[in-house]
């Protein structure tokens, strides 16, 4: 089996006050922005007791991760959704003060089984953007496309949000159809009812 593709970028703000996701404009879940590549980096300890001579105890509990996107690009509203910053009249303005909001993402990796074409949603209910950049670099004698990249902190559910478990950290199932695939990331990050 082999990845193919990567498409449908897709987040939604944590509610705390409810323990839902936000609610939707207009029905449809926020797009973050066009993928080229993410990176999925899970972090676990590595703890060994040694006792007469030998192995003990072993601890590999999930401690966290890291998300790294490249994305074609993020327009403002979304950049200061995500990063908790304010926009008025078009302008963003970051401040030292600033705080990330909790979000839930996905996205849906195109692959090959047998063949076959499959998706596969990843879902994480639980990230917080640390960063954005974007590359910049003056035309030359020919054009160059330049990209976006989103780094975020992956952390286990503390507690129980649209339905999910507290502990949480990561879901993935796989579609025979693209749209089945949608149908199911929109489903995880739209309010539970």
């Amino acid at each position: 089996m082999a990845n193919i593709g990567l498409r449908n970028a897709k987040y939604n703000q944590i509610d705390h006050t409810t323990n839902k996701y936000k609610a939707l404009t207009d029905s449809k879940v926020p797009v973050l922005g066009k993928m080229i590549d993410a990176k999925l980096t899970e972090n676990r300890s590595d703890v060994s007791l040694f006792a007469d001579d030998g192995l003990a105890e072993y601890d590999n509990t999930f401690t966290g991760g890291d998300i790294a996107l490249t994305l074609a690009d993020v327009d403002d509203a979304t950049y200061a959704e995500v990063k908790g910053c304010v926009i008025t009249e078009g302008e963003i303005t970051e401040n030292e003060e600033d705080s990330s909001p909790e979000i839930g993402y996905g996205h849906i990796i195109t692959k090959v089984v047998n063949g076959v074409k499959k998706y596969k949603v990843e879902f994480l209910p639980r990230i917080r953007v640390t960063k954005i950049t974007a590359d910049a670099k003056t035309k030359g004698e020919s054009i160059e496309f330049n990209t976006v990249s989103l780094e975020g902190k992956v952390m286990a559910l503390n507690k129980a949000i649209n339905g999910l478990q507290v502990g949480d950290w990561h879901k993935v199932k796989t579609f025979d159809t693209l749209a089945a695939a949608i149908t199911y990331l929109d489903g995880l990050l739209t309010p539970a009812a």
